[in-house]
C-alpha cells in the first residue's frame, strides 16, 4: 500500500459520508482512526524494508571485503618466488600459487597432495599438522626430475568453516636450496682437487728426499737428477698456490666494476713480449691486428693483462708447432660501444663435450699433458671470473682438427 491508495480510500470514505449526510464528529474519527492505521502500516512496511535493505547490503560489502581480502593474499603469495600449498584436512591442495603450479603441473588443484610428495617424512609431518600436533622433524627435502631442490616447511593454518567450526589447515613453504647445495659442492670438490694438486708434487718431493737421505746419498749423479725434479716439483707448488690466491683476490673484487682507462693495444702486446720465448720454441708466431679505434677501453690493466697471459700461454703451448696466433679486436656491429677481442689458434681443437667445462676450476681436456706442461687447472677459471668482473663472457669456439677461437668484449672508454 502507498500515498495513492490512502488518499482514494479516504477520498471514498469522506464522498460516502457526505452523500448519506453522515459526515460529522463519528465519521470523522473513523476516517482519522482508518488513515492512522494505513499511516502506521505504511510507515512499518517502509522501516522493514529500509533495514532489508541495509542488512543485504552489509552482507554484500561483508562479502566483497572477504573476497578482497582473499584476493589480496592470493596475489601475494602469488608474487612470491617460492612455491606454497594449502592442503585441507583430506590432504586435498586448495590452494597453490603461480610457482608451486609451475613446479608440480597445472592440474594439482583439488588433487591429493600425495600424488606429488610421496616421502615417508613428509607424509608423518603432514599428518601431524593437520592433526593438531605439528610435530615437524627436521628438513624435509624434495628432489625434482631436473635436479631442483627444496626443503620443505609444513605450518598449521586455523581457521573457520561456513557452519562455524574450526578449521585446520596445512600451509607447505618450498624453499629452494639448489645453488646453495652446489656451492656446497663446488667447494667440496675444490678442496678436494687442491689437495690433489698439492699432494702429488709433495709425494714426489718427499719420496725424493727419503731416498737422498738413504740409498742416495753418496750418489752425486742421482741427487743432481732427484734435485732437478725436486725444483721441478716445488715450481708446480709455487705456480698453484699463486694461482690460488690469485683466484681469491679476483673474487674478492668480483662487485667492483672497474673504471680505469686502459690501452687494449699495449696490454696484448705486454703479454705477447712475455709468452714470446715460449712460443718460439714451438715455432708459434703472434699475429697481433688491433684495431686503434678501439683501442682505449675501460678496465684494470693489471686484470687483463692475466688474462691474456693464460690464454696467449695456452696457445703457447697447446696450439700446433709452426702455426699462428691471431689477436684481433674490432669494434662490435651491434653496439658502437663495445668492442669484440678473438684469439684464434691453428691446433687441434677441444671435442664439443669439454667446451662446457673448460672453465671449471681443475678440468682438463688432457691431464697429464697439462700436468707435464706445468698447467694448474686454474688459467681459464682466473679468465672466466677476471672477465665477469669486466661484465663480459669468455666464449669458446672450437673444431677438431682446425682450431679454438676465444672471445669476450670490452666497453670502449670515452674519448
Amino acid at each position: 500500500m502507498n500515498e495513492r491508495t490512502i488518499v482514494v480510500i479516504l477520498v471514498s470514505m469522506t464522498a460516502l459520508a457526505w452523500a448519506f449526510n453522515q459526515l460529522n464528529l463519528i465519521a470523522a474519527l473513523a476516517i482519522a482512526a482508518v488513515s492512522t492505521v494505513l499511516l502506521v502500516q505504511l510507515e512499518v512496511k517502509r522501516r522493514i524494508e529500509e533495514l532489508e535493505r541495509r542488512r543485504e547490503d552489509a552482507q554484500k560489502k561483508r562479502q566483497d571485503r572477504r573476497k578482497g581480502i582473499r584476493s589480496l593474499r592470493a596475489s601475494a603469495l602469488n608474487s612470491l618466488p617460492s612455491p606454497i600449498l594449502l592442503v585441507d584436512e583430506g590432504k586435498q591442495i586448495s590452494f597453490a600459487n603461480d610457482e608451486a603450479i609451475n613446479l608440480l603441473g597445472e592440474t594439482i588443484l583439488e588433487d591429493d597432495v600425495y600424488l606429488y610428495l610421496r616421502q615417508a617424512n613428509f607424509v608423518a609431518s603432514l599428518e601431524s599438522v593437520l592433526a593438531g600436533t605439528s610435530n615437524n622433524d627436521g628438513a624435509i627435502r624434495y628432489t625434482t626430475s631436473q635436479d631442483r631442490s627444496f626443503d620443505i616447511t609444513i605450518a598449521p593454518i586455523s581457521g573457520i568453516k561456513p557452519d562455524g567450526s574450526k578449521r585446520l589447515q596445512a600451509m607447505v613453504y618450498f624453499h629452494e636450496v639448489t645453488s646453495l647445495l652446489q656451492t656446497e659442492q663446488m667447494r667440496v670438490d675444490f678442496v678436494a682437487n687442491a689437495s690433489h694438486e698439492l699432494r702429488t708434487p709433495l709425494t714426489t718431493i718427499t719420496g725424493f728426499i727419503e731416498t737422498l737421505q738413504g740409498p742416495a746419498a753418496d750418489d752425486k749423479q742421482a741427487q743432481k737428477r732427484f734435485l732437478s725434479i725436486m725444483q721441478h716439483e716445488s715450481d708446480r707448488m709455487k705456480r698453484l698456490i699463486d694461482d690460488l690466491l690469485s683466484l681469491s683476490r679476483i673474487e674478492m673484487l668480483r662487485h667492483v666494476i672497474p673504471d680505469s682507462v686502459v690501452d687494449l693495444s699495449r696490454i696484448v702486446k705486454s703479454a705477447a713480449n712475455a709468452c714470446k720465448h715460449s712460443s718460439q720454441e714451438r715455432g708459434i708466431s703472434f699475429n697481433i691486428a688491433l684495431n686503434e679505434s678501439v683501442s682505449k677501453i675501460t678496465g684494470d690493466e693489471d686484470q687483463l693483462i692475466q688474462v691474456f697471459l693464460n690464454l696467449l700461454g695456452n696457445a703457447a703451448k697447446y696450439a700446433d708447432k709452426d702455426t699462428c696466433v691471431t689477436i684481433s679486436a674490432v669494434p662490435d656491429p651491434s653496439n658502437s660501444q663495445q668492442v669484440i677481442v678473438s684469439i684464434r689458434d691453428q691446433g687441434p681443437g677441444i671435442a664439443p663435450e669439454h667446451l662446457a667445462r673448460l672453465t671449471e676450476r681443475f678440468y682438463r681436456v688432457d691431464t697429464a699433458r697439462s700436468r707435464k706442461m706445468g698447467g694448474t687447472g686454474l688459467g681459464l677459471a682466473i679468465v672466466k671470473h677476471i672477465l665477469l668482473r669486466h661484465d663480459t663472457a669468455l666464449e669458446i669456439k672450437s673444431q677438431l682438427g682446425v682450431g679454438t677461437v676465444f672471445s669476450f668484449k670490452f666497453s670502449v672508454a670515452d674519448s
